[in-house]
């Protein structure tokens, strides 16, 4: 806390002058280790003969901002808007701060710039701040020159080819300083991947006549038509009264397609086509961003953009982006990549009919439970290897040193493999199936337990007697006793605009899955990655579990379109029960907004891949 200065016999309470650079850093006030109260100045701006200070603050207790000049309060107007990316950044400082974007004017009637200081002032406090800002000097109200500082790039395969704006054109330009009766704007998120390309939104109101340009340090210029626009309520509020209808539409998010360092400035320029006048709006320097495709994922998916426009934003641009993403980390892991570390505990099967495939990741306490069945299961043990994936290193070393006991307590053979990452649903299970020896391949989550010993054999068996069907599925039930899956269909998903799994008679209790006399394997669009059987040789020709998927989600429905693709069904196998408590590792993977929208990612990559394929047998089953 700062101290407060107090005048003597009138007891008046000056303000204290914080020797801060406000522009440059936050200014933070602490309380009990904790951030209390943080403030921030984005820009200071002359329009006309207003002074525009834009900034942010957050803090657990009300707050008041104005402006003084030589220790006397002046009248100001300041107007509050949404900063989603303050409270993103914030939540993990102080749970309790409350942020909010702020826009403070002043009327400038013959007041020394360089007198003017921006005051700041907690509920909890008797005296405001001070400070110092850096106003820029008004030399012209009109004919401005061009900004130095603004270039265009003169090689044209590098000028995007939807805008004219080109060294002509910025030359002849009648530069003003800012009007914001004519064109305001904010930019909420800037982001770049370094030297590759980045990601704009925020929210823009403008009076007929004015065309807008982004424009980088770079020089690279793109026109905002070319933005995904939205509309942006708590913009209309704000400002109804001086944009009418043409607050419309206000938000957007849009690509930046040019490489980018940190450092670098974006400004947002308003250009009058008929008076030739310009001015800037706003300028911002970016946030670094990962380009791991899971790194962006989660930086990419909190910029705001309304659900029923995401999936516009995957089919312009960000689809694509995620994709590349994801084929240039597997490419880089193929480069480098090495023998995975095979542990061997007991004497598995020389050679096993079958290898079970279980990745583990973030909880591998149900490896003792799997084993107990596995013990209990003597025709399992006599044909079958268990392989166990270690999908996370941060249970690598918990398991290692547990599995040696886990072995001699319940006498089951098994593998236990660490392929020196994660690698995802996809990934784990195509690493063990690369170590495995078995004519026949099954699939199993780690939170999947077989009811009744023999069930791993007669799925097996049902595999070698029905060679029409290239790879079968088991029923799974919830542990209360409903039925979780008993074999998928498609949906199409008209708010999403993609192709969805379902399962038809979920929770229902089993005796609903009514089943023709006698018929032990019913053909189905799809079944259920979480306990699925196939042969090796189908495995491989059809390459295995796609790893283009983020994270999770769709690998088994894409499976079995493959399958489908190579003339061979998918079935479902009724009588073979195993109790599934589904997702027990996704709870570590994000809140639940970014879970979903990871979901419509890959529904999104789904329905580009199959779309046509899922109509057609959709069609078969309807």
């Amino acid at each position: 806390m700062c101290k407060t200065d107090k005048a003597g016999a009138a007891g008046k309470v000056l303000p204290n002058t914080a020797a801060h650079d406000i522009e440059a850093l936050p200014y933070v006030i602490m309380a009990d280790g904790k951030s209390d109260s943080v403030l921030k100045v984005d820009s200071v701006r002359l329009a006309q003969d207003e002074l525009l200070v834009e900034g942010w603050e957050a803090s657990t207790a009300h707050t008041a901002l104005n402006f003084w000049v030589d220790g006397i309060q002046q009248k100001s107007v300041c107007s509050d808007m949404p900063r989603t990316d303050v409270e993103a950044s914030m939540r993990g400082v102080n749970p309790s701060l409350k942020c909010r974007g702020f826009q403070i004017k002043m009327h400038l009637i013959k007041v020394p710039y360089q007198a003017i200081q921006l005051a700041w002032k907690t509920a909890e406090e008797d005296s405001p701040r001070l400070f110092h800002i850096k106003v820029p000097t008004m030399d012209q109200a009109v004919g401005v020159d061009m900004p130095e500082d603004i270039t265009v790039q003169d090689n044209a395969d590098t000028q995007p080819s939807t805008t004219a704006w080109d060294s002509e054109f910025l030359s002849q330009a009648n530069w003003q300083q800012l009007d914001t009766l004519k064109v305001n704007a904010h930019l909420d998120r800037f982001g770049i991947m370094p030297q590759r390309s980045g990601l704009l939104a925020g929210w823009v109101v403008a009076q007929p006549g004015w065309e807008l340009w982004l424009c980088d340090s770079e020089g690279n210029v793109e026109s905002l038509d070319n933005a995904l626009r939205y509309q942006r309520e708590d913009v209309v509020e704000l400002f109804r009264e001086q944009f009418g209808q043409h607050t419309g539409d206000a938000g957007f998010v849009m690509p930046w397609p040019y490489a980018l360092m940190p450092g670098a400035v974006m400004r947002l320029i308003a250009y009058h086509t008929e008076s030739m006048q310009a001015f800037e709006v706003f300028r911002s320097t970016p946030e670094e961003v990962s380009s791991d495709p899971e790194g962006y994922a989660r930086w990419a998916f909190t910029v705001p953009t309304p659900a029923e426009k995401f999936n516009e934003r995957l089919n312009r641009w960000e689809g694509a982006l995620i994709e590349e993403l994801l084929a240039e980390r597997q490419a880089y892991f193929d480069a480098q990549s090495t023998e995975p570390d095979v542990q061997v505990l007991g004497m598995p099967p020389k050679v096993p009919t079958l290898s079970i495939i279980i990745p583990l990741y973030s909880r591998w306490d149900f490896v003792e439970h799997q084993l107990l069945a596995f013990s209990r299961d003597p025709a399992l043990l006599e044909s079958t290897e268990i392989i166990y994936v270690v999908d996370d290193p941060r249970i690598l070393t918990a398991i290692s040193n547990e599995v040696e006991n886990l072995h001699r307590l319940y006498n089951v053979p098994f593998k236990l493999v660490w392929g020196h990452r994660n690698r995802g649903f996809s990934g784990a299970n195509n690493l063990g199936v690369s170590v495995s020896c078995g004519r026949q391949v099954l699939l199993l989550n780690s939170d999947a337990f077989p009811t009744i010993p023999g069930w791993a054999n007669q799925l097996s068996h049902l595999l070698d007697t029905h060679p029409e069907f290239g790879m079968l599925g088991a029923r799974l039930l919830n542990p209360e006793g409903g039925m979780q899956h008993a074999g998928m269909v498609f949906f199409h998903s008209s708010s999403w605009q993609v192709w969805l799994n379902k399962h038809p008679m979920a929770g229902l209790d089993p005796q609903f899955d009514v089943v023709p006399e006698g018929m032990k394997v019913i053909e189905k669009p799809a079944v259920t990655g979480a306990c699925v059987i196939m042969t090796r040789e189908l495995y491989d020709q059809v390459g295995g579990l796609d790893e283009g998927y983020l994270i999770g989600d769709f690998e088994d429905s894409d499976l079995c379109l493959k399958v489908i693709h190579e003339n061979s069904k998918v079935g479902y196998a009724p009588g073979v029960e195993l109790v599934h408590l589904e997702r027990q590792s996704f709870s570590s993977l994000g809140d639940t907004s970014f879970r979903t929208l990871i979901v419509r990612f890959n529904a999104w990559r789904h329905t580009q891949r199959w779309g046509t394929q899922i109509q057609s047998v959709m069609k078969k089953f309807s």
